[in-house]
């Protein structure tokens, strides 16, 4: 059969803990495909608990080239930019544009041709990125109930939903997510997680690891991780009336285990190697599943089951749904515990009992995890995916299918290009977003009584129209004549036919301020940064330690910036002298004004990098 190629979009990154995942990665390429594993691009919003898992990310992104990594010779992993509000109607946009275009670029430079995405992910920006792509076959692997991790799992529930219909096939894990999806879906296939052989070699190929050999049995022990999942209050309940017995937890945590570590006779051990788990659970009297019982966790079929059962051990777990049905189905393998008193009473007999496990017991329970290995797991997946692949091949021969298809699909990028230049529009001619950043760099002190007034006329030209250098001489007289100060410092931007200042001193006397008032500087600096410090020279002469500084709205911030790291000890306000008008919200901005703001925040970025401000 022709080989082909994987698009996974993943609910966990690449480097965490050994996962389902990780498994189907690891069986595509073992039958001979190719895999892009595209990293979580998440469920929720970001908390403060994420801090850590951002930063892993952070570091994948640079160690990779535009976040495309080889991580195996058929597996490249990709971390992608996104902006981490899943239901956000901008960031599904943005989202759907950046990573759809990385993804494409890919497949293009690799030939990645036609490839089969499977999401664990129902989110609205992944199943836009798959429309984009185009895939052979679209499939949701649903893994989880992801609704169970939100406060609000409405909007989820309501795109997990869409994408059951839209997809070519869908896969469960457990019971409950099977039925959840067959009330919208046709094509549903429950496939639980199932044990990898390969890692579970027969009880006398293993060894003790140090750690948890020199821990005193017998032992009851737990490998997973240690998230909101876990019951820690029945794992201290059982620990503290147990207290002959050791509980031992092997795996990564992801939530506060303070109220854990308290307790004498429980051990973390923390993320072991996932190809040594079987040699600690060999080293378990009883293996447990200590989840906590709700809604939720009926939709988890727990990995640990069948690699606990395929070395032969008692097992315990909580009252969970795919536990009893499993029960069913093999003549009640699993001890469960209905309840916490029910839960520790067992632990109590089974330890009491111990010695009574015979051989047998341990057989049948070997046979039973090899019923239910990944191999038969993934021979059922690669059967599905193949058949349909066949018949949607079939159907694609029909030349009239093809064409409604692709005008379909043409229309769609037309519109989506269209409403993409529309919604820009829109935002940056027709919306406050530039108003407001504008009014950020505007400077508002009250006027005060200093010793002379400062005027930055600009460099005159007309491009430069956020009000003009005339309204600032208007602005000088009024203060002049207010009493605000007895002085005014005049400076130029450049070298002119007819300098501004001039304009402005002529404007000045005009209006009766004396001429011994007004200090023209001859000079004509390069930027605003030259201006600050020549000024600074010229009011040091006169012992000015005060000024009222004028110049244009928008270049206030910047100037007041340079000014308090050039010249420190001038006292400097900058009243903000606009009509009220100006400062009234505007849904509208010109232009020239969205250019000057541009500038001006570019020009301060450029200030800070040379050290300036």
């Amino acid at each position: 059969m022709t080989k082909k190629s994987y698009i996974i979009f993943s609910s966990i990154d690449w480097s965490t803990h050994w996962q389902i995942h990780h498994q189907l990665v690891n069986s595509i390429v073992l039958s001979g495909d190719k895999v892009l594993f595209v990293e979580n691009t998440g469920v929720r919003s970001p908390q403060i608990k994420d801090f850590g898992r951002i930063l892993e990310r952070v570091k994948a992104r640079l160690s990779s080239i535009h976040g495309f990594k080889d991580v195996e010779s058929s597996v490249t992993v990709f971390t992608p930019v996104f902006i981490p509000y899943p239901y956000n109607k901008l960031s599904i946009f943005l989202n759907t544009l950046l990573i759809s275009r990385s993804i494409r670029r890919w497949i293009k430079v690799v030939k990645f041709y036609e490839p089969i995405c499977i999401s664990f992910l129902p989110t609205p920006a992944v199943q836009e990125i798959i429309r984009n792509i185009d895939p052979s076959l679209k499939i949701y692997y649903c893994a989880d109930d992801m609704s169970r991790s939100l406060s609000n799992p409405r909007k989820l529930n309501k795109y997990e939903n869409r994408f059951f219909k839209d997809v070519d096939l869908v896969f469960t894990t457990s019971h409950k997510m099977y039925k959840k999806a067959l009330q919208v879906s046709d094509s549903v296939y429950n496939v639980p997680a199932g044990i990898d052989s390969s890692k579970f070699p027969p009880k006398n190929a293993l060894t003790i690891p140090s750690d948890i050999g020199e821990i005193a049995r017998p032992i009851i022990g737990y490998i997973g991780a240690i998230s909101d999942v876990f019951d820690k209050e029945l794992t201290i309940k059982l620990a503290n009336s147990m207290p002959s017995i050791n509980i031992v937890l092997v795996g990564p945590k992801f939530t506060n285990i303070d109220t854990l570590k308290n307790i004498k006779n429980i051990t973390i051990l923390g993320e072991r190697p996932h190809d040594l788990m079987p040699n600690y659970i060999n080293n378990f009297d009883i293996a447990l599943i200590p989840y906590i019982v709700n809604e939720a966790a009926d939709s988890v079929y727990s990995c640990k089951l069948n690699e606990y059962l395929s070395l032969g051990k008692i097992v315990l777990s909580t009252n969970l749904q795919e536990i009893r049905i499993f029960n069913k189905q093999y003549n009640c393998p699993i001890n469960i515990g209905v309840n916490t008193e029910d839960f520790i009473q067992k632990a109590k007999e089974l330890v009491e009992t111990l010695t009574e496990d015979t051989e047998e017991n341990r057989t049948q329970r070997i046979k039973i995890a090899k019923e239910n290995t990944w191999d038969e797991r993934f021979s059922k997946i690669s059967a599905v995916i193949n058949d349909s692949l066949e018949s949607k091949l079939s159907h694609n021969n029909n030349w009239k299918d093809i064409l409604i298809d692709k005008y379909k699909r043409s229309n769609y990028l037309f519109v989506s290009k269209l409403s993409f230049i529309f919604v820009f529009y829109l935002l940056i001619f027709h919306s406050p977003l530039f108003w407001f950043m504008g009014e950020q760099l505007v400077v508002k002190d009250l006027p005060q009584k200093s010793d002379a007034i400062v005027v930055f006329s600009g460099d005159g030209e007309v491009s430069y129209q956020n009000l003009s250098y005339q309204k600032r001489a208007l602005d000088a007289v009024g203060l002049f004549n207010k009493g605000y100060a007895d002085k005014i410092f005049l400076s130029s931007g450049r070298s002119q036919t007819i300098d501004d200042v001039e304009i402005i001193k002529l404007y000045l006397t005009s209006r009766g301020v004396p001429k011994s008032s007004i200090n023209i500087l001859s000079k004509y600096p390069n930027s605003t940064y030259q201006n600050v410090k020549m000024v600074k020279k010229s009011l040091d002469k006169y012992n000015v330690n005060s000024i009222i500084f004028l110049t244009a709205p928008y270049h206030s911030l910047r100037s007041l910036l340079l000014w308090k790291e050039n010249a420190p000890e001038i006292n400097l306000v900058t009243p903000d002298l606009r009509g009220s008008s100006s400062k009234d919200a505007q849904w509208g901005v010109e232009l020239d004004k969205i250019k000057v703001i541009l500038y001006e925040y570019a020009a301060i970025l450029h200030n800070w990098v040379l050290g300036r401000i």
